[in-house]
């Protein structure tokens, strides 16, 4: 997702859970790893406060082969024409439509989709540092809220934009071209992150500077729950997918009956706290297609709320 690492912050390693049950403490917080077998799953996960791995979601069992620098790079750039071939797809669902408008193209609606996902993006460090030092709450808190209250302000934006630029004539493209540029504003933050994430993982010896990019790999890592050498660059493409039909959706929603913002909020804010906070305890593959299920679910009430589908 592109909404990792929007702060410079990072979480406390709480540990995991390995594959025999037990809880592994890093060593930066008291030197030795410990483990304790004797107490329920339960009692375990709240004593550490931390993530850890429920049972049936052990990272060891789960993890997928690591590959080196230029395999994934390889697999990066394989892959990003089809995160812009997912896009070309939606654009062409609208010849397939019944009233989808085949032939029409709103391209400043498009751009104003963009810029609507831009102005978002630029108040997510302004609304962290209200919360973490004006308001004095704690880092991880912090992060939680800045994730859910941007789900709300993203969706309150998008409703401001249907109504400013909206049209009863031309009601459902207008939300339709709005999710697309939405969306391919992301995709394009997602794959220039990308490549500046996969330069933390090249080897140090070949560009000769060091540990340089220690912090930001472990931060990366404590979001992904596993090192980006072990997370396939194809889980990318869905993700992508994922998120053109949310934005698709939501902006069919709101189109239809501005009321709806409040459920779309809702939905974006907790799918937000999960991608930034749960892909350790339940894993990326079953987050992931989670998402896929949820998003495609609201793209297709966003159809059907406009007669296209039945």
């Amino acid at each position: 997702m592109s909404n990792r690492n929007f702060t410079e912050s990072r979480l406390p390693s709480y540990g995991t859970m390995s594959s025999k049950g037990e809880i592994v403490i890093s060593r930066e917080r008291n030197g030795q790893p410990t483990a304790s077998q004797e107490l329920p799953f339960e009692e375990r996960a709240a004593q550490y406060e931390g993530y850890i791995s429920l049972p049936g979601f052990s990272d060891e069992e789960d993890d997928e082969e690591e590959r080196d620098y230029y395999t994934l790079l390889n697999e990066y750039v394989i892959t990003t024409p089809f995160i812009f071939l997912a896009l070309i797809s939606f654009i062409s669902l609208l010849h397939v439509l019944p009233e989808g408008g085949a032939g029409i193209y709103k391209w400043d609606i498009f751009l104003l989709g963009v810029t609507g996902w831009c102005a978002v993006f630029l108040v997510r460090k302004p609304i962290f540092f209200i919360f973490s030092k004006i308001i004095s709450l704690k880092i991880s808190l912090s992060s939680v809220l800045t994730l859910f209250f941007i789900g709300f302000i993203e969706e309150i934006v998008r409703m401001g934009w249907l109504h400013y630029f909206g049209n009863e004539n031309e009601t459902f493209l207008i939300a339709y071209w709005l999710g697309l540029g939405w969306a391919a504003s992301e995709a394009i933050y997602f794959i220039i992150q990308n490549f500046i994430e996969l330069r933390w993982y090249k080897d140090d010896l070949e560009i000769g500077i060091g540990n340089r990019y220690v912090e930001e790999r472990e931060e990366l890592e404590e979001i992904l729950g596993r090192p980006l050498t072990k997370v396939s660059a194809w889980w990318g493409v869905m993700w992508r997918f994922s998120w053109i039909m949310i934005h698709i959706g939501f902006s069919c929603w709101i189109a239809r009956d501005s009321i709806l913002v409040v459920p779309a909020a809702l939905i974006h804010g907790l799918l937000l706290v999960i991608w930034g906070y749960c892909l350790p305890v339940f894993g990326i593959p079953a987050i992931s297609y989670g998402t896929l299920l949820v998003t495609m679910t609201v793209f297709l009430i966003g159809l059907a709320l406009f007669n296209i589908i039945i």
